[in-house]
């Protein structure tokens, strides 16, 4: 199984039940939301009352922030498998019964177990990654679990296009999907044994970097919302579709990939070469608005994305210890489910940036100023940590080059003697 044995990079063993654990809990929620994230128009859309059809989205992203924010407490008095298990159960059951009760005046209802079910465990599942890997191989093991989880989403979206699955076997799919999270207490009780109590020691100055952090993360995620009125709505529909599917596949590899560059060459630039990226895209997007633009953006997206969902799976891991973590990332949770919760109900607002050039200027310089705060972020990967790894790596291939030497003398001596 590729989770359970991924080798032994710079020096860390992968082959451990605990990663495997983390990655499968929590990849299996994050593929159910992005799904459902991707169906959203189609699942809560109601006919017999076009009311419902904005009233549903907000009550779900409105409940999944509070609850991100709220489950802390919650989790504090009940038993951490006790709680996880219920987490991930309440999911399922609400997932299976979209089918029964979408379009009725019970899918507000619906909407907010939905929420509670996407919110309530998300920070402590999050947090179980943090909790089980040191700060030299979080990178990596957040890598990879954006690999599994947008891997997993795009065997969905292959599945529903070979097959033309209905919305009703859809939801039946995604349940399945989120099931798959039960699987991670195959191999780990999660009773807060298999912690790992290495990382960074907290400064008093790291609640101060973390908002640093915070900013450009929420900057991105506002332009990436806003950055959608700028492609017509219908005219390129084409080039929308292949250019999601690219942008799935771009955030499974390039989360992968940022993943092990942020444990070699530290945090911050990943989130800089993604903004930088997505900026750029965002400006020939609405300089020469085409169906190559639009699929170019999108692909960019992709990369932006997977870079900064390895990174930000990382940095609070970074920036807590043990027992507070959930706190962190309950603000990288919640605070963008809020901005998706209500952004989109701006009124006038897809009519003043929809087809406008200069509105995607405004959005690149966002993107741009966004990096300051990087900047005066202090690096999470101690410098400490990445000479460390460089110096293995040249030990290994001052190794490798003796070992290679050693066998050509050899093969020279044994040449006269036949």
């Amino acid at each position: 199984m590729v989770l359970l044995n991924l080798g032994s990079w710079g020096g860390f063993q992968f082959y451990q039940k605990r990663f495997a654990a983390a990655i499968l809990l929590t990849s299996g929620t994050l593929a159910w939301f992005f799904l459902l994230q991707y169906n959203i128009s189609d699942m809560f859309l109601n006919s017999s009352n076009p009311i419902l059809g904005y009233v549903n989205p907000f009550v779900f992203y409105g409940f999944a922030a509070t609850s991100a924010i709220g489950g802390i407490m919650v989790r504090g008095k009940v038993d951490n498998r006790v709680f996880l298990l219920s987490w991930i159960a309440l999911g399922v059951l609400s997932t299976i019964l979209l089918p029964i009760f979408q379009q009725t005046e019970f899918m507000p209802f619906l909407s907010i177990l939905l929420g509670l079910s996407l919110g309530l465990g998300l920070p402590s599942s999050i947090a179980s990654i943090a909790d089980r890997t040191s700060l030299e191989e979080r990178g990596r093991v957040s890598g990879v679990t954006i690999f599994v989880t947008f891997g997993l989403a795009i065997l969905v979206m292959i599945s529903a296009e070979i097959f033309s699955l209905e919305l009703s076997t859809l939801m039946l799919l995604f349940a399945l999907v989120r099931s798959s999270s039960f699987l991670a207490f195959l191999l780990d009780k999660f009773d807060g044994k298999n912690k790992v109590e290495q990382g960074t020691v907290r400064r008093p100055d790291h609640g101060k970097d973390f908002y640093y952090y915070i900013i450009p993360w929420l900057m991105f995620i506002l332009v990436g919302m806003l950055a959608w009125n700028l492609i017509p709505p219908g005219t390129y529909s084409s080039a929308v579709s292949t250019g999601q599917v690219l942008r799935f596949i771009c955030i499974a590899v390039f989360g992968f990939v940022s993943g092990v560059a942020a444990d070699r060459f530290g945090r911050k630039p990943s989130v800089i070469i993604g903004l930088v990226i997505l900026g750029i895209s965002l400006g020939v997007l609405g300089y020469a608005i085409s169906e190559l633009t639009v699929i170019t953006y999108l692909t960019a997206s992709g990369i932006t994305w997977g870079a900064f969902l390895a990174t930000y799976l990382a940095i609070p891991g970074d920036l807590s210890v043990c027992g507070s973590r959930e706190k962190y990332y309950a603000l990288i949770i919640g605070l963008p489910l809020i901005l998706l919760g209500s952004v989109p109900f701006i009124p006038g607002l897809a009519g003043f940036t929809m087809y406008s050039s200069s509105f995607s200027q405004i959005l690149s310089l966002i993107l741009f100023l966004s990096i300051v705060p990087v900047l005066r972020a202090k690096e999470t990967l101690p410098e400490r940590s990445i000479g460390e790894r460089r110096l293995r790596e040249h030990i290994k291939k001052v190794g490798e080059l003796v070992e290679e030497t050693e066998k050509a003398a050899e093969r020279k001596m044994k040449k006269p003697a036949e």
